[in-house]
């Protein structure tokens, strides 16, 4: 099965991806559920006591509610965890994976929501049996939770861990070079530039480490030159320090 996956985002811009496997994607839901085991288990032994002290009728009733406390954790943990931290949680972050949406942009709350309570369905009928079959018979190893939230696991590049620079919570990392000045900063107009086409600078920054030099420039080129029009930019053009000054500018105005 191929391990790389091509992203075309509706910026006709492509996004190459390499697709986490079962076996990264199986250690990494260890690591988690393990974590959550440990969590749940370290509270039924502080609260054992106190239930019993309640009586019977009351005991069972705050043990159903610690049934939901336990599930909400189980939910919420995933949940949180992808939509604030770049779609990873520990198990996947340990793994250099995350999870992304199927157009390559970062996950959303409402696709984190609907892929980790599907989750409850690939758990059955015991650890994943049901969202195991499920990326066994589909090309992209997408269990049940990704094929209803429209969403993909993969590889972190190289490129979006260990970056000192520009850092955009929940996106991926971006390394920008220190610069003394801006060299088009007199006619860029940050205010012009569209969350669709900052989303789509960032993953263009924080992945070109990965293209080669003509794919590099080609790239570059295709997604600033709207922008560059758009700005009434003249003169002889660097596209990559030029996005990496939009980008600059943009996020420094947002922040």
């Amino acid at each position: 099965m191929n391990e790389q996956l091509s992203i075309e985002t509706p910026e006709q811009i492509d996004l190459s991806f390499q697709k986490a496997g079962i076996g990264s994607r199986f250690y990494a839901a260890l690591i988690d559920t393990g974590l959550l085991a440990l969590i749940a288990l370290i509270g039924y032994y502080v609260n054992r006591n106190f239930i019993r002290e309640l009586g019977d009728t009351l005991g069972n009733w705050l043990g159903a509610f610690g049934g939901v406390i336990v599930f909400a954790l189980f939910w919420g943990y995933y949940m949180v965890s992808e939509v604030t931290t770049n779609g990873q949680s520990l198990g996947k972050r340990a793994l250099g994976l995350r999870v992304i949406k199927e157009g390559g942009y970062p996950i959303g709350f409402a696709d984190s929501a609907i892929r980790n309570l599907v989750r409850l369905v690939d758990f059955l009928p015991f650890f994943y049996g049901a969202g195991l079959l499920a990326m066994l018979i589909n090309k992209d190893w997408r269990r049940l939770g990704d094929l209803a939230a429209g969403t993909l696991v993969v590889k972190t590049a190289p490129t979006d861990r260990g970056l000192t620079g520009t850092h955009s919570k929940g996106v991926p990392a971006v390394y920008i070079p220190p610069q003394e000045t801006f060299t088009y900063s007199a006619w860029i107009r940050p205010e012009l530039v569209t969350e669709t086409e900052l989303r789509v600078i960032r993953e263009y920054l924080g992945r070109r480490g990965m293209l080669p030099k003509s794919r590099r420039s080609e790239l570059a080129r295709t997604i600033a030159s709207p922008i560059v029009e758009k700005m009434g930019g003249r003169g002889s053009i660097s596209y990559d320090k030029f996005l990496e000054e939009v980008y600059s500018l943009k996020t420094s105005e947002t922040s």
